[in-house]
């Protein structure tokens, strides 16, 4: 992840970061002819996301294992 100190952003943007429900409140940066480039959300958004991620990774370890489980190549030699 690549940081920024928060004094080195605009105001605007800064306000927006405070604002009381985080989760619900992403932050689209748009460019001159109003196309998405980019998105900025919270740390608390950011924990959520994180978490999400690790489930899922976690559900397709689990299914890739009882995949191979099944398949009866651990026990070929």
């Amino acid at each position: 992840m690549r940081k920024i100190a928060k004094k080195n952003v605009g105001e605007k943007l800064q306000i927006l970061l405070e604002e009381k429900h985080p989760l619900e409140e992403d932050i689209g940066i748009l460019n001159e002819k109003g196309e998405l480039l980019g998105i900025v959300i919270t740390k608390e958004a950011y924990d959520f996301f994180l978490k999400k991620v690790e489930e899922e990774e976690d559900r397709i370890d689990n299914k890739t294992i009882e995949a191979f489980h099944k398949s009866g190549e651990k026990y070929e030699k």
